[in-house]
């Protein structure tokens, strides 16, 4: 199997105590210690896999908000993700375009097809999706290695970049979408003031994230399969929605999201949670062809749809 890689220097993923995200505040308690210490740190901050149980994991004493704390320093972060190669991500290209076809008929049930910006873009397969419909789309993407796939391979347009780096003009886009992103950003609010200064008047955000609030993940408990070292905040409907009202935002909706991958790629991402019985199903799989088979699923993630106000408050 294909891990993802990154050139990220070990001795560098130094840990940094951070406040919390969402109000700043410093007291919190812990609800997760680190159970893994047999780990390649080099993994630690790879693009889509990560590795379970390396993190402190905490809740805000004061909104409640799930965050990592400590974690590495924003710099750290930023560097591991542009140089990231994620061979796992692309290689279910035509089952992630399944299910962004249909995401995007889902955009338009709340926006006229217009300009649009997929934020954490990796290969792009999102923004083709879109393209094909009739919108006006590109994608910004921190990883070289996918953005380059996505330009050469899919014909998109993705910036190699963060969206900050990426330095859009005020009032430049209908629509922001940011697919599973959110939570992997160090600083999620000045990511989604951003959005807002780059949306125009009335224009959409979707924000789609792994949901610490269902009942899947309280069930799992530590062993939620989205406890994973790539992710630095995890986020519930309620700590989302409070986190976009103090970015600006308004006219919240949300609705579990459905994706469809073929089973060998979820034989792979299984690998990454329970090695010994996947790679066992992965060659019952294999043997019997049936890698290809696309399988719908539901995984306790969350599309959440927010809205820039068509007049912006006075102060």
């Amino acid at each position: 199997m294909n891990m993802p890689r990154t050139t990220q220097d070990v001795s560098e993923l130094e840990m940094v105590q951070v406040p919390c995200p969402l109000c700043g505040g410093t007291h919190y308690k812990t609800l997760y210690k680190p159970w893994n210490t047999n780990v390649d740190l080099r993994q630690v901050l790879s693009a889509s896999g990560g590795v379970r149980g390396t993190q402190y994991i905490v809740k805000c004493n004061d909104c409640d908000l799930i965050y990592v704390n400590p974690r590495s320093r924003p710099d750290i972060v930023v560097n591991s993700y542009a140089a990231s190669v994620d061979e796992i991500y692309v290689s279910a290209g035509a089952t992630r375009e399944t299910t962004f076809r249909r995401c995007v008929q889902t955009v338009e049930k709340y926006a006229k097809r217009g300009k649009m910006v997929d934020v954490g873009a990796a290969a792009g397969f999102f923004v083709r999706a879109a393209h094909d419909l009739g919108w006006d789309a590109l994608g910004v993407e921190p990883s070289r290695w996918l953005a380059e796939y996505g330009s050469s391979k899919l014909g998109v347009n993705i910036i190699p970049a963060t969206l900050q780096a990426a330095s859009f003009p005020d009032n430049s886009f209908d629509v922001v979408t940011m697919w599973d992103v959110l939570e992997h950003v160090p600083d999620p609010v000045e990511d989604l003031r951003e959005t807002l200064r780059i949306l125009r008047p009335g224009g959409m955000l979707l924000v789609n994230f792994p949901d610490a609030g269902t009942w899947l993940a309280r069930l799992a408990g530590k062993n939620w399969w989205f406890f994973l070292s790539v992710h630095l905040t995890y986020f519930t409907q309620s700590t989302l929605k409070k986190m976009l009202l103090k970015a600006g935002f308004v006219g919240f909706k949300s609705y579990p999201h459905y994706q469809v991958l073929n089973l060998g790629h979820l034989m792979k991402m299984g690998a990454l949670y329970t090695p010994g019985l996947s790679n066992v199903l992965g060659k019952t799989v294999d043997g019997l062809h049936l890698g290809n088979v696309p399988i719908p699923y539901y995984a306790s993630q969350t599309t959440t749809i927010a809205f820039k106000p068509v007049q912006q408050a006075t102060r």
